[in-house]
């Protein structure tokens, strides 16, 4: 059953964490181009912190409601659709290590990869900046979001609307969040939030999409790295400057 603090809950997960995402994208896109790299890093920490209090408060509501952690998709049971799952992202990650020596070497390939990432590339990692703090943020995007969206808005939406709305609801508004990337990330994500969606039906459980999304964004920002200028040493300068 819905309490008033799953209700309210819900609501800041849904607004707070994509104005934050959106404010912050601003104050990249509006900061002058030495500022950005000591930026950066600021709003990564800042997302970390978000996330991990939002999961905080809902694993506190869940567990003084005395609600079982395996209705959140927290259980991993070996089925036929795990097994599928894991061998074929194992694949893929095969596949994709072999693929990266091509983007250092293929113009055309990291002008694509540009293209893809310029919504958000002064938010993405470069050679220079602090991958670690990234890979953190990849790894709390792939946690958290999985937990807050694949497992408790699902769980809301599953009370209110009918199975086969439920899960098309929570991806769109998995992709909604996402609109500080503009109408393309907001395709894009809601189409990532589906498939995100399906591999948690499949398995019936949220730890392979974790996995996933984490690897997702890790990949994203290890291609960013690759493609985007270097960041320029702290207290670097502009040639003419003062």
């Amino acid at each position: 059953m819905l309490t008033l603090a799953d209700k309210l809950l819900a609501l800041l997960i849904v607004l707070g964490l994509p104005l934050r995402a959106w404010f912050g994208m601003r104050r990249l896109k509006v900061a002058a181009p030495g500022d950005v790299a000591a930026l950066r890093p600021r709003l990564w920490q800042r997302a970390i912190l978000s996330q991990w209090i939002l999961v905080a408060l809902v694993l506190a509501v869940w567990l003084a409601n005395h609600r079982s952690p395996l209705s959140l998709g927290l259980g991993l049971k070996p089925t036929a659709g795990l097994v599928g799952v894991m061998v074929g992202v194992v694949s893929i990650v095969i596949i994709v290590l072999r693929q990266r020596g091509a983007v250092d070497t293929d113009a055309d390939i990291r002008r694509r990869i540009r293209d893809r990432l310029a919504p958000v590339e002064r938010l993405m990692p470069r050679a220079g900046s602090d991958f670690r703090l990234f890979a953190a943020l990849a790894c709390t995007a792939g946690l958290c979001e999985e937990f807050l969206f694949r497992g408790y808005l699902a769980w809301i939406a599953g009370w209110v609307l009918p199975f086969p709305v439920a899960p098309a609801a929570q991806a769109l508004v998995f992709g909604l969040c996402h609109a500080y990337q503009g109408w393309r990330g907001i395709i894009l994500t809601t189409f990532a939030g589906a498939f995100l969606t399906a591999m948690v039906l499949v398995t019936g459980s949220l730890w392979p999409s974790i996995i996933i999304h984490a690897l997702m964004d890790l990949h994203a920002g290890d291609l960013a790295r690759r493609v985007f200028p270097r960041d320029d040493p702290p207290g670097m300068t502009e040639p003419g400057a003062a």
